[in-house]
């Protein structure tokens, strides 16, 4: 049977509640409904509808697979429109994901904008600092610093973030001067981690790498605990440009070992090279360009 035909009708019977309904919607008869739904429950290996006398309901599977089955469908009608010319809103669900202060600084605006704009979409935000597989974990547009490594993804640069070792000027009164990296082994270190990473800061001087081991005073698995222990004076910590900018541009927290940094880091949209054109992530992208574009903390000199 028509795989497309059969989860179309699965996608309209649970919408509807009945096979009957199901049957109305499409101009089907009521034994095809129930042809096609069987159809995919014997593919899938699994009930999709929990059946009684009176109704059918969503397995728990079910509901897992409804999902899918909707993003698919309208996937498939907004590549069939792309393809014919056709200009369609977008529409369907969004997988986003970024990092967690990045996204919740600059793509969380974006993202309520998009959604006032766009009344047919609906948005999943996932934002974490790990770098996820975005075939494996259904993800439409990720938000990455550094360009992608694999060549089946496609990516657009919407602007430019560098390192940061910064320290309160409190703290930079009470201490020694911080002059040349290996200063650093006199201080008290703050260090974001996920606890497995080795404690090195590696800085760059006429193309030649500078790494200094270091031993923390402090270590947290989020950025922003030790952004607020550097701005309290407890020591020095180093976070790309964007997570500390605000701290900087007020003064409470003082960059160092400008000359010896690295060079500029792209921030680039990222999405799956054979889903790019689809209009609601084209036009999101879109979005996230122009949302971007000439802010001072995201295009650093």
């Amino acid at each position: 049977m028509d795989k497309l035909l059969c989860m179309r009708v699965f996608v309209e019977a649970a919408k509807s509640g009945s096979f009957v309904g199901a049957a109305d919607a499409l101009s089907m008869s009521a034994p095809a409904v129930t042809r096609c739904i069987a159809h995919l429950e014997s593919q899938l290996n699994t009930r999709l509808f929990h059946r009684t006398t009176r109704q059918i309901k969503l397995s728990e599977v079910g509901e897992h697979y409804l999902s899918h089955a909707s993003r698919i469908l309208t996937d498939i009608e907004q590549s069939e429109a792309a393809v014919s010319g056709l200009d369609l809103a977008p529409q369907g669900e969004l997988n986003i994901t970024a990092p967690i202060l990045f996204g919740e600084r600059y793509i969380t605006p974006i993202i309520s904008q998009f959604l006032k704009d766009y009344p047919n979409i609906s948005i999943n935000g996932h934002f974490h600092d790990d770098v996820v597989n975005l075939i494996d974990n259904n993800i439409d547009v990720a938000i990455r610093i550094g360009k992608p490594k694999d060549s089946s993804l496609y990516g657009v640069t919407v602007g430019y973030v560098r390192r940061v070792t910064c320290a309160a000027p409190a703290y930079l009164e009470s201490s020694g001067p911080i002059k040349k990296p290996e200063d650093l082994k006199q201080h008290s270190i703050l260090f974001p981690t996920r606890f497995n990473e080795p404690v090195v800061w590696t800085y760059h001087k006429g193309g030649i790498a500078i790494p200094i081991k270091l031993t923390p005073r402090f270590q947290s698995n989020q950025n922003r605990a030790a952004i607020n222990a550097a701005k309290d004076g407890v020591g020095i910590v180093r976070l790309m440009s964007y997570q500390v900018a605000d701290a900087l541009k007020s003064g409470e927290l003082v960059s160092l070992l400008e000359d010896v940094e690295d060079n500029k880091l792209p921030i680039q949209v990222v999405s799956v090279e054979g889903r790019k054109n689809l209009t609601k992530i084209k036009t999101f992208i879109d979005y996230v360009k122009a949302g971007l574009a000439n802010n001072e903390y995201l295009n650093p000199k």
